[in-house]
């Protein structure tokens, strides 16, 4: 091996000593020979023994450090940065599980210039099953984030991805100081994500050493699905919204090139085809909708005013009479219902009954929003009327529309004629809440 720089290998512990003690000897006996290297240890706040097995080791390569109280995982990280006087920097879990070969691929793509490479992850597999858990990190369409677990055999020596875990990565200490290190108002996720985005704005790249092959136990220190984890990903998402909102677009726009194969699951209904014969302009629509819906469940989980709480002040109905004698309101061909500042919604439905046995005269409902989006419903049997469409695309900073139209149809589909007059409405549901006065 050529000379290298110093790395100085950044541990933050929290209980858990016995992965910790397997973790550290299998990194010690993984290492390449001759590697200028150190070892800190940070514990943050043990109670299990962590504390009395680490004033234990006597190791001229290993360094230690006792929080005074908990700080969790982005600010232990940064006070072993502190500390750390190598050149590069590998920030590793306790809960890994090395074999010898894992580094060098690493080492191999940060040290090649004209990558401009900003921090370097790997693959990972789980202890539990050997299933592969992280291979990058990734946007989904619905706008969360996630691992990237499928690998092909046939992978290149590196990917070039969107973020890496902080589980275990590898950088220089000059980028991790310039970023001002991990935002230390994550608690115990998204600081990695957050890291990466940071250094891709300082127009870095970030990269997965395809060839470099660990074991993580996964979260074995964290919580997850906790309402900090939400508070976390509402921070990442409002730091970086613009950022993500361009990825999410592209990934949209790529989608709907592609055609509705590639995003039927995805979208309730279907997509009227004027609005995707544009596909960039209709994926930036998308993506906006995607986010809104995220920062809007946020808002309620975390115990927030619920951003719709008026939604039914906001309604207004067309194409609609109430009939007193049904209880109701009779539809006509024109029916609509129109919604100012409406900016999301988990769903739209439209609830009252028919006036005709179903089983003899089958009726089609089309509910169309925003001319973007259709969801078609057959009723073939019994008279209620519970028909609807879930996370609605809406139009931001416009009033956005439900038309309603109904046909009877013959047992092949084909239209019959208009159905309205057959059907009374009760009333609608807009993002959960009932509205009765049309």
């Amino acid at each position: 091996m050529t000379t290298l720089p110093k790395i100085s290998f950044i541990i933050p512990l929290f209980n858990h000593l016995a992965e910790t003690e397997k973790m550290l000897t299998s990194l010690l006996t993984s290492l390449p020979v001759g590697l200028p290297h150190e070892i800190i240890l940070v514990d943050d706040g043990s109670t299990d023994g962590t504390r009395e097995w680490l004033k234990a080791i006597q190791d001229a390569r290993i360094r230690v450090h006792l929080n005074e109280r908990n700080l969790g995982y982005a600010a232990t990280n940064n006070v072993g940065v502190g500390m750390a006087s190598g050149e590069l920097l590998c920030l590793l879990n306790n809960d890994l599980l090395f074999e010898p070969g894992w580094l060098e691929p690493m080492l191999a793509v940060l040290q090649t210039t004209e990558l401009n490479v900003g921090v370097v992850g790997n693959v990972q597999y789980r202890v539990a099953d050997g299933k592969l858990d992280h291979a990058g990190g990734q946007l989904n369409p619905n706008a969360q984030f996630g691992h990237i677990q499928t690998l092909y055999e046939d992978a290149p020596f590196y990917t070039k991805v969107l973020a890496v875990t902080g589980a275990c990565l590898l950088l220089y200490k000059a980028d991790f100081e310039a970023q001002g290190g991990f935002d230390e108002r994550f608690i115990n996720d998204c600081e990695d994500f957050d890291l990466c985005f940071k250094l891709r704005a300082a127009g870095k790249a970030v990269y997965v050493a395809n060839t470099s092959r660990i074991r993580h136990h996964v979260s074995l220190s964290r919580d997850v699905n906790t309402l900090h984890n939400e508070r976390n990903s509402r921070h990442l998402f409002s730091r970086w919204r613009t950022l993500i909102k361009q990825e999410l677009a592209a990934l949209w726009a790529t989608l709907l090139q592609a055609g509705p194969q590639a995003y039927a699951e995805l979208l309730s209904g279907q997509l009227c085809p004027e609005f995707v014969a544009t596909p960039n302009t209709a994926a930036r629509v998308i993506a906006e909708a995607m986010l809104l819906r995220e920062e809007f469940r946020w808002a309620r989980d975390l115990g927030e005013a619920d951003p719709n709480v008026d939604v039914a002040k906001r309604c207004t109905a067309h194409g609609l009479s109430y009939m007193a004698n049904m209880n109701g309101y009779a539809m006509t061909p024109n029916t609509e219902f129109s919604f100012s500042g409406l900016r999301s919604a988990r769903n739209f439905y439209l609830c009252g009954r028919t006036t005709v046995e179903q089983a003899k005269q089958p009726i089609v409902i089309t509910i169309t929003v925003n001319g973007i989006q259709t969801q078609t419903v057959t009723l073939t049997t019994g008279r209620n009327v519970n028909v609807g469409i879930v996370d609605p695309i809406l139009l931001q900073g416009l009033t956005n529309y439900f038309r309603v139209e109904s046909h009877f149809v013959d047992e092949q589909g084909q239209s019959l004629g208009d159905a309205s007059a057959a059907i009374f409405i009760t009333y609608i549901i807009i993002d959960d809440q009932i509205v009765s006065a049309l």
